[in-house]
């Protein structure tokens, strides 16, 4: 058994604590940005490969107090990094310091990290592992705080965002990880509620919707991760957290709905939505929100509206007053979950919000509410 921590946005800790536990993790217990947990090889593979809050999934090696670049040195070179890979693959070395006068440049710590690890390698086999800071085999975490470090090796690689359906160089506004977060966070009822994304730019939401919809794991096409360049990787265990993963897809019924004003962005939930296999849910339409027929409810509405850089405060205060009116005029029946930056987004709805969870997307602070649409008048209101 292995001690892991899973990282994530903020905001989405209590979500992964649930994604942990549903895959048989114990001893779980949520961090600022992550969850650690406990589990062996097995259920390792599985994390990453069903995990769809989850950024990354390390494996801590060792803590110690340090207060100098010496102690540093000796510290990392005293792991023994020899039982985890061997020297002909490439490595690369991530540092985080915060709150440590000492080590005030996180590229330096990383530097005597990686010093530590070749000189151990040399020593060992005469031979030092080549540095890849682009595609390593082999990802070092160096966490400073204060005077406590902590060695860890990265078991992911790439970040698990990148589910492999996006076109290659698009930027979305919206990070897979976040989008699954929002549905997930939303408890849509998924064989009751019809899904209408009317603001789907390039599909993200609709698409972590769909995988979820039919359950497929987020990362089960993926063909390569870091932990399979561990030395104690097992390839039968491997292809056994496949197989599990598969045999839990199941069929979805519904259909999944989705517009936008832009052209280009519905070409681009065409071609994602293909290339992440849930075509068959997808109908999606160029036009307005306000030009839209909504589908016949009950249903769910998740979207993530124009705000922030893209919109102008004016534009976005009108955008936002005429999404409020239509949520009033034409959906009732739905329960409406928005994300957005814009302050007090709400009051330019004018609606009144049921629940609401601060997330961040990126850099930016946003807010995620929950707004219920009823017929006629809410009663007590």
């Amino acid at each position: 058994m292995y001690q892991f921590i899973a990282k994530t946005f903020h905001g989405l800790e209590s979500v992964l604590e649930q994604e942990l536990n549903k895959l048989g993790a114990t001893e779980v217990q949520k961090m600022n940005r992550a969850v650690s947990f406990t589990g062996d090889l097995s259920l390792l593979y599985l994390a990453n490969m069903s995990l769809r809050t989850a950024l990354r999934v390390i494996h801590p090696l060792a803590v110690d107090k340090i207060t100098d670049q010496h102690q540093l040195y000796d510290f990392a070179k005293s792991v023994n990094w020899v039982d985890w890979f061997t020297p002909d693959k490439t490595i690369a070395v991530r540092a985080i310091v915060s709150q440590a006068p000492a080590f005030n440049n996180s590229a330096f710590v990383a530097l005597k990290v990686k010093d530590a690890i070749a000189d151990q390698f040399r020593d060992h086999y005469n031979k030092r592992p080549f540095v890849d800071k682009m595609n390593p085999d082999i990802q070092i975490d160096v966490h400073i705080h204060k005077d406590t470090c902590t060695l860890s090796i990265d078991s992911t690689g790439d970040s698990l965002h990148r589910r492999g359906y996006r076109s290659t160089g698009h930027k979305a506004p919206l990070n897979e990880v976040l989008a699954a977060g929002l549905v997930l966070m939303s408890n849509w009822d998924i064989e009751k509620q019809v899904f209408f994304d009317p603001f789907c730019g390039s599909g993200t939401i609709m698409i972590e919707a769909g995988m979820i919809a039919k359950n497929i794991a987020p990362n089960v096409h993926r063909e390569d991760f870091a932990f399979k360049h561990w030395k104690n990787y097992e390839n039968k265990k491997n292809d056994k957290a496949w197989l599990v993963c598969r045999s839990n897809e199941r069929k979805y019924e519904g259909t999944l709905y989705g517009s936008d004003i832009h052209r280009g962005s519905i070409q681009l939930t065409r071609d994602h939505v293909t290339r992440a296999k849930i075509d068959d849910l997808v109908r999606i339409k160029c036009t307005s929100f306000e030009d839209r027929t909504i589908p016949q409810g009950p249903g769910i509405i998740i979207t993530n509206p124009p705000y922030g850089e893209r919109l102008r405060e004016r534009d976005t205060h009108e955008l936002y007053q005429r999404i409020g009116n239509k949520l009033k005029f034409d959906c009732s029946g739905y329960e409406v979950w928005m994300i957005s930056s814009f302050p007090q987004f709400n009051r330019s709805l004018g609606l009144k919000p049921n629940n609401r969870k601060r997330v961040f997307n990126g850099a930016l602070e946003c807010e995620y509410m929950h707004f219920s649409m009823y017929q006629g008048k809410r009663k007590g209101h």
